[in-house]
């Protein structure tokens, strides 16, 4: 049997959809000798046209005709009965499936618990608005605990659920009350009928090392969440509840009405090596995790796609994703999802390990309490950004065998302004830091950022074709190029379809891509000129002047990002390339002047949060998500059919890859500022200038005063809160160069000038 086909570890008729918004994969899981999983669409709790598959040796999918749909992401395996319980979906040894009563007890189903009293015979499930019901495992009679009400707690949106150390405990990740109050979600235990509240935040994944196969075991919980500090692991352990903090890889999952993050997983993808992912980080998860054992977390990679579960299956780990959805996304008129089969060592080839997030934010904190341990182990570089008001010193703590074996590396004192930094080349000593604050209480901050130097991508043994960019026109080049408009056409997932032509001719081809990748010329006039009237390129997204990128945020604020090459300052020959456009549920790709950006939605921060993914130096017209696909218009005319590139009539092609190979285009590189000669007032600061993200910063101050001017240069490390970083005296007619400390991070940077004059404040990015 020939194989199927695939690029970067998608196959494209795997690819599912619906007739809703969204289509995601909500579970996997490996069972009676076939991979099994469901879809979902945004809020169907009575079943829908979403369907149960399984997944042969042959990577053929087989729609199961028991499939009633619905919203669900649970599963677990129940041991005695010897039942996969995905959704409402009861699967025996042999693959026969049985099915909940989801007409008679309608709920959106997140998560299949153990019973408390009688975990032989009946199960609970949980439903995304807090409905519990328990369920007869041998005759799936249902018995109502709690209605549409759902368990009394605070939040909504309910996620991850378990039974543990006697208990039920359950997480949500959202508030119907966001917008009002700024608080949202919960991690809550009980005994089926009272309940309480362990962590008001939003929590997601609620799970233990024996994962989907849980027995009656007092082994530690994992229970995963985040607030606008960090991401939260919270530990249930002999009874107790233990709180650690690590970095966020991505602001786009901050949203507090919680819709942005499903499902963070902690899950055993090989025999012993437990995958985590969470807010864009993916890690190497211990199994030993325990409150007196810490040791051994390690971030693998930051990525862009959305996961949604995985499994190791048949050698491979197999992830389902949330791939393109319609909300709010006019370039998708279907949505559609896909799994990505691979490896873990291919995970390790997405971005280097980064993050941000640290124990305090604008906390009250008292003399001598120490923050939460937060993580940095695994991360190259970090920077600790700490204020506090009013001024203190703090005792910085490193656990050096992750059993709480604290000692004190230094002091740091704020200074007074309230702000100090620290940078470290490694982790100093431990994989866990926490602070000590001495003196009188205080209000602090303690923010960090952690990174890694950029790391060359290369092809793995995994991979059936190595990754290569090489088909895409450089932005420099003169050889010929084709691009042009790509849009997914529907339709039961059916066909990708553009506008492309030779840069050089005016002429423009309507073609369309099949599932197997075959590029063809069409004759559909009508489709060509709605393609060209609704989903044309338009202007930038972008302006420029003198001094850099500049762009507008949704509140109106003006920020700053740096240019590559000239090129990009003005239009193709096909016209302004795409600048933004939404290739993951929920967040969106930026390609500006030559490099891509993740860009969250306005409700996580938006322009504010976004981080610089790589600077690729091509010609990239447009872009979008098919079939779990990324696919790029912008190709050489020459370009060799290289398992990427995929050739059509008349020199045209595509770029097909992962959304998660772009990583490998280039370092983030770039030049500009907030000035270029520029006029400046006195006191009156500059716009924000991206900084996160790149490394090798070096700044030259100049300006036209006949007297020396004071510069200070301010910035945030993840807030709208501004630090004075350094202070410069640049005297008449000089430039002053400052090159910042290797690992020195923050997110944005700006200069102020205490004298009226023509300034330049320019940055270079290596």
């Amino acid at each position: 049997m020939t194989p199927p086909m695939q690029v970067s570890g998608r196959y494209p008729h795997l690819a599912v959809t619906n007739s809703s918004s969204e289509c995601g994969i909500g579970a996997v899981a490996e069972w009676a000798g076939r991979l099994w999983l469901v879809t979902y669409p945004p809020h169907e709790p009575s079943g829908s046209d979403d369907k149960l598959y399984w997944i042969d040796g042959d990577l053929v999918r087989h729609t199961h005709p028991a499939s009633i749909g619905g919203t669900h992401a649970s599963r677990m395996v129940h041991r005695e009965s010897e039942q996969l319980i995905m959704g409402p979906y009861f699967i025996d040894a042999g693959g026969g499936v049985r099915v909940f009563a989801l007409a008679d007890f309608p709920a959106r189903l997140t998560a299949a618990m153990r019973h408390l009293e009688d975990p032989v015979g009946r199960v609970y499930l949980l439903g995304m608005e807090e409905e519990l019901y328990e369920v007869d495992v041998r005759t799936l009679a249902v018995r109502e605990l709690y209605g549409l009400d759902g368990i009394p707690v605070s939040g909504t949106h309910a996620k991850g659920g378990y039974k543990a150390q006697d208990r039920l405990v359950f997480s949500n990740n959202g508030d119907r009350r966001w917008a009002e109050d700024g608080d949202s979600g919960a991690l809550a235990q009980g005994d089926g009928v009272h309940w309480e509240v362990v962590h008001r935040a939003p929590f997601t994944e609620v799970t233990s090392r024996e994962g989907i196969g849980p027995t009656d075991s007092a082994v530690p919980l994992w229970c995963l969440g985040w607030d606008h500090r960090s991401v939260i692991l919270r530990i249930l352990d002999g009874g107790q509840w233990h709180v650690l903090r690590l970095p966020k890889g991505s602001y786009t999952h901050d949203a507090l009405h919680g819709w942005y993050t499903e499902w963070p997983r902690i899950r055993e993808v090989r025999g012993g090596t437990y995958l985590a992912h969470m807010h864009g980080l993916f890690w190497d998860f211990p199994p030993t995790m325990s409150a007196s054992d810490r040791s051994g977390l390690r971030p693998i990679s930051t990525y862009l796609k959305m996961p949604v579960d995985y499994c190791d299956w048949n050698g491979r780990l197999v992830m389902g994703c949330n791939d393109a959805s319609t909300f709010e996304n006019p370039f998708v008129n279907q949505p559609s999802s896909n799994l990505w089969l691979g490896s873990l060592e291919d995970l390790a080839q997405l971005g280097g390990p980064a993050g941000y997030g640290g124990p305090w934010v604008s906390d009250a904190v008292r003399a001598g309490q120490a923050s939460d341990p937060f993580l940095v182990g695994g991360f190259a570089h970090v920077t600790l950004h700490l204020s506090a008001e009013p001024e203190a010193t703090f005792d910085v703590e490193v656990d050096q065998s992750g059993r709480g074996d604290w000692r004190a590396i230094e002091s740091v004192k704020t200074g007074p302004g309230g702000y100090a930094y620290r940078v470290w080349t490694e982790p100093r000593g431990g994989d866990w830091i926490r602070l000590v604050p001495h003196g009188s209480d205080t209000e602090v901050t303690a923010y960090l950022h952690l990174t890694t130097p950029y790391r060359e991508q290369r092809a793995h043994g995994s991979r059936r074709v190595p990754l290569s960019f090489d088909g895409l026109a450089d932005i420099d080049s003169q050889a010929p190029w084709s691009g042009g408009i790509i849009r997914p056409r529907g339709g039961d997932l059916g066909t990708l379809h553009g506008l492309l032509h030779p840069a050089n001719e005016g002429q423009a081809t309507y073609v369309e891509m099949t599932a197997d990748l075959g590029l063809h010329a069409a004759d559909d006039p009508e489709a060509a000129a709605w393609l060209e009237t609704s989903h044309g390129l338009g202007g930038p997204d972008f302006s420029l002047d003198p001094a850099s990128v500049v762009m507008t945020g949704d509140g109106g604020g003006t920020y700053r990002l740096p240019r590559t090459a000239p090129q990009y300052d003005r239009a193709f020959e096909l016209g302004w390339p795409r600048g933004i456009r939404e290739v993951v549920t929920e967040r969106s790709l930026m390609n500006i002047h030559g490099t891509f950006y993740e860009l969250p939605r306005p409700s996580s921060g938006g322009l504010e949060r976004i981080r610089p993914i790589s600077t690729h130096g091509k010609r990239i017209v447009d872009f979008c998500s098919w079939r779990g696909l990324l696919v790029m218009s912008g190709v050489r005319e020459s370009a060799a059919a290289d398992g990427h590139v995929f050739r059509g009539p008349d020199g045209l092609a595509l770029w097909l890859g992962d959304v998660d190979d772009i990583w490998a285009m280039g370092k983030p590189v770039g030049y500009g500022g907030p000035w270029l000669d520029t006029p400046v007032a006195a006191g009156q600061a500059s716009d924000p200038y991206l900084m996160a993200g790149y490394d090798h910063k070096t700044l030259t101050l100049s300006h036209d005063a006949a007297a020396a001017v004071t510069m200070t240069v301010q910035v945030t490390a993840g807030f709208d809160v501004w630090h004075d970083y350094a202070t410069v005296l640049v005297p008449p007619g000089v430039e002053k160069s400052h090159s910042f400390a290797t690992g020195f991070s923050a997110h944005w940077m700006r200069v102020v000038a205490d004298t009226d004059c023509r300034a330049t404040a320019q940055l270079l990015y290596r």
